[in-house]
Formats: structure tokens, C-alpha cells, sequence
């Protein structure tokens, strides 16, 4: 049986305005400013902040984001948190194609408040349920590499590993496969199964 590879690249950081730097809310599309994570796929993140004192804080509605996940398009609708709350999306987007606010209402003073769009440091290279293979170093590293998935650690890769080395696992993984390199300089190929639904109709 033949294998899936991602290859992963430098070291997995969130950024909590990566998709939509911070912008007065309102309803109707946002205007994203990169459609992407640096690599992988990542949770959406969303962050209210109030415009004044506690009190003052809008009607948040929804936020319908519509993106490229692992296994092909998907949609899913959010509801922004509290103020200075950080609101994760249940599902890994590679991309995001739109995100689209509704049924927002601006407080009793008339000042808006304000929205981040970003991205969390959970890198997964597929979800579901599938087998993870190997992983290969491909450029030598200083950094130790986090193995996981939704059920915990499935192991770590000691730091300073010679390049071409080949760590061979062939073990089911569950909920999604996460992958994490520490430094920037890392280069991994990860050989997998491809994303299969958890269960079937």
C-alpha cells in the first residue's frame, strides 16, 4: 500500500492576526489579508475587543468561514467570544477562502468593536483516521520534533538528528496527525495515509 507525504518547514508558530489584522466589525465579508498559514493546516482563531469600558460591547453574531481543509472544502459558522477571548474553530483549515460577519449589532454609543482573524500552532498534515508511516529528516535540525494526535503524544524525535534519517512507526493515528518541528531551520517529510472520515454512514 502506497503512502501520502507532506513535507514540513520551518517551525510551527500561531499568529492571531495572520488572516485579518485588527479592524473595526462589521457585517459582511472581511477583507482577508492572507488567505493561508505559513504551512500546514491550523484551527481559525477569532479575538473581540471591546471599543470602551465593560458594557459597552457589541452584539457579536456569527462568523461563517468558508476554507480549504484537509480532506477538500468545508465550512463552519463561529460565534466571537468576550472581549480579549480567543474562539477556535472545531475544524483544520489549509486555507481560508472567506469570513463572512452577520447579524452584528454596534452598542448603545455607536463605536464598533474591533476583530482578529488568525491562525493557531496546532499543525496537523491530515485528519480523521489513517496510519502514519515515517518520518524523515531531510535537512539537519537542532530542535526536537512533537509526534501527536487527538489522543496525545505518539512520540518525540530527540533534537539534532543527522539529515536522511528515517524514523519508521507504521501505527494508526485518531482525530488528526499533528506534526511539530521547534526551529525554523527544520525540514520533514512525513509519509501517511490520506485523511479518512472517523466513521461512515
Amino acid at each position: 500500500m502506497g503512502h501520502d507525504w507532506t513535507n514540513v518547514t520551518g517551525a510551527v508558530a500561531g499568529d492571531a492576526d495572520g488572516y485579518k489584522t485588527s479592524v473595526n466589525m462589521a457585517n459582511g465579508a472581511y477583507a482577508l489579508d492572507l488567505t493561508a498559514p505559513t504551512f500546514g493546516a491550523r484551527h481559525v482563531t477569532l479575538v473581540r475587543t471591546r471599543d470602551g469600558a465593560g458594557g459597552t460591547e457589541d452584539t457579536p453574531g456569527t462568523i461563517t468561514l468558508v476554507g480549504i481543509g484537509p480532506n477538500g472544502p468545508q465550512t463552519e459558522i463561529m460565534i466571537p467570544g468576550a472581549h480579549g477571548v480567543t474562539v477556535t474553530s472545531k475544524y483544520f483549515y489549509k486555507s481560508l477562502t472567506s469570513a463572512t460577519q452577520a447579524a452584528w449589532v454596534v452598542d448603545a454609543g455607536l463605536t464598533a468593536d474591533t476583530i482578529v482573524i488568525g491562525w493557531d500552532n496546532v499543525n496537523v498534515v491530515a485528519v480523521g483516521q489513517g496510519t502514519l508511516h515515517a518520518v524523515t529528516i531531510n535537512v539537519a535540525g537542532a530542535s526536537a520534533i512533537y509526534v501527536g494526535d487527538s489522543r496525545g503524544k505518539i512520540a518525540t524525535i530527540p533534537a539534532n538528528q543527522a539529515a536522511g534519517s528515517h524514523f519508521l512507526y507504521d501505527i494508526n493515528y485518531s482525530g488528526y496527525l499533528e506534526i511539530v518541528p521547534a526551529a525554523a531551520a527544520s525540514d520533514i517529510t512525513v509519509a501517511h495515509s490520506g485523511s479518512l472520515p472517523t466513521t461512515y454512514a
